[in-house]
């Protein structure tokens, strides 16, 4: 029997690319009016690179999204000689706007349905705030790399899930779009998943019955189980 349901975000409850470019231009903006030696020097993409770089040069925080960010931001301000709080303020004039996301059609009346029968809770590499977001009334708990030390696919994750809802594998299901990260994961650690497969990808060791291609097919597939 079904007692908890978990959920990656990023692509799983809305589409994340769209919502870091926006955030990406936005910041940029911001930059080139309170710090324009950084434009000067850098463009979007550089700035991007730059975060890859700093989570790839420091595998001891590539967990941790936002310590990542603050990082890069930290290193932009000793090149350049620039305030103290220029990082701090950096990351969260970003954030403002990584949070401004678009749930998928059907993503809100999922979790209200779902949350009537179920407990939900959250597995994610990433850093979005739920309660910014304004959807963090439908989670009863959250599992995030960066607290935990380990990103998804590592066991570890998923065990502290395990622990959070006080669940058995065969008591909880895992839902994402990342077939390496979400599906390899709740895998390894025997727990039911439903993989929602946005880009109709085949692997061969799914069964067809765990595959969505919406989010909106959640609740019926679980009362089928």
């Amino acid at each position: 029997m079904i007692k908890c349901i978990t959920f990656d975000l990023d692509d799983t409850l809305w589409a994340i690319e769209p919502v870091i470019a926006e955030a990406e231009k936005k910041f940029y903006s911001w930059l080139k009016k309170n710090y324009p030696i950084v434009t000067e020097n850098f463009d979007i993409l550089s700035l991007r690179q730059l975060m890859r770089k700093t989570a790839s040069d420091n595998p001891d925080i590539k967990h941790n999204l936002t310590e990542v960010r603050i990082k890069g931001y930290t290193y932009i301000k000793d090149l350049y000689k620039l305030p103290d709080d220029m990082p701090l303020r950096s990351y969260e004039y970003f954030m403002k706007y990584r949070n401004k996301v678009t749930l998928y059609d059907g993503a809100e009346i999922t979790l209200t349905e779902l949350k009537k029968k179920y407990m939900i809770g959250t597995i994610t590499n990433g850093n979005a705030s739920l309660e910014k977001i304004g959807i963090k009334k439908f989670f009863d708990f959250e599992v995030k790399a960066a607290d935990v030390g380990f990103m998804k696919p590592s066991p570890k994750i998923f065990g502290a899930a395990l622990k959070r809802a006080n669940c058995k594998p065969s008591e909880m299901v895992h839902i994402g779009d990342s077939y390496d990260k979400d599906i390899i994961g709740a895998k390894s650690v025997n727990m039911n998943y439903i993989w929602l497969n946005h880009k109709k990808s085949e692997y061969l060791d799914i069964e067809k019955n765990n595959i969505i291609s919406s989010i909106s097919e959640v609740p019926k597939l679980l009362y089928d189980w």
